[in-house]
């Protein structure tokens, strides 16, 4: 019979290099499920607890944690070991709090995290909806409704409450932002906004100019 359907595993060799795992150490990976994250920036919840965190020395142990309930994503308890993990995103394992960064190198870390009930977004989009309110789409796939309240623009960051779904704070995307590179060749970069053109930003690294895109920056 044909077979049907995407397989579950990557092969070693086709892992995405924003991972960091041993080279010889598997011959297959745990393939996360499509989601709110691009495949190449994400990585499947067991692989992110056992490679990234190595908080369990073996599937067995990340797949206890995860089916017993141990495990929440952004405030929500996640049971599938497949679920999409990708930057900025909060996990909590019982009490301990940890969100998905970009290190230097632009490899995929987990940073300890002190409240692990807020969240730092990037605002893709917005649009009109019945009644004069405005749609904001966020990174992560996250949509909210703004009463008005807030004046964003595409690319601002804002601190959600993950309690409440309430946004705290606003940050602009402007000159002088400081912001962090979190896809693309240069992933993992910070710096300052010097310039904003149409569809690229110039920032200042460490005294290095770096053109990239709009849409890879993040407003810290």
């Amino acid at each position: 019979m044909a077979k049907h359907g995407e397989s579950k595993h990557y092969k070693r060799s086709v892992i995405s290099s924003s991972l960091v795992i041993p080279r010889k150490k598997y011959k297959y990976f745990i393939r996360q499920m499509p989601g709110k994250h691009e495949a190449k920036w994400s990585v499947a919840l067991l692989g992110f607890l056992r490679d990234v965190l190595k908080i369990s020395s073996n599937g067995k142990e990340t797949r206890y944690l995860i089916k017993s309930g141990y495990v929440s994503v952004d405030g929500r308890v996640v049971k599938d070991e497949k679920f999409s993990v990708g930057f900025g995103d909060i996990v909590n394992i019982k009490t301990v709090s940890f969100r998905s960064s970009i290190d230097k190198n632009g490899k995929i870390v987990g940073v300890e995290n002190q409240n692990g009930n807020v969240k730092t977004l990037k605002l893709i989009s917005k649009s009109k909806a019945k009644g004069n309110r405005i749609v904001l789409r966020f990174n992560d796939g996250r949509n909210l409704i703004d009463e008005g309240k807030h004046n964003l623009q595409a690319g601002d960051s804002v601190v959600l409450d993950l309690t409440t779904n309430k946004i705290i704070k606003t940050m602009s995307f402007e000159q002088g932002s400081k912001v962090l590179i979190y896809k693309g060749k240069n992933a993992g970069i910070d710096g300052k906004i010097v310039s904003i053109d149409e569809d690229t930003v110039k920032i200042d690294a460490n005294d290095r100019e770096l053109t990239v895109s709009k849409g890879a920056c993040f407003v810290q």
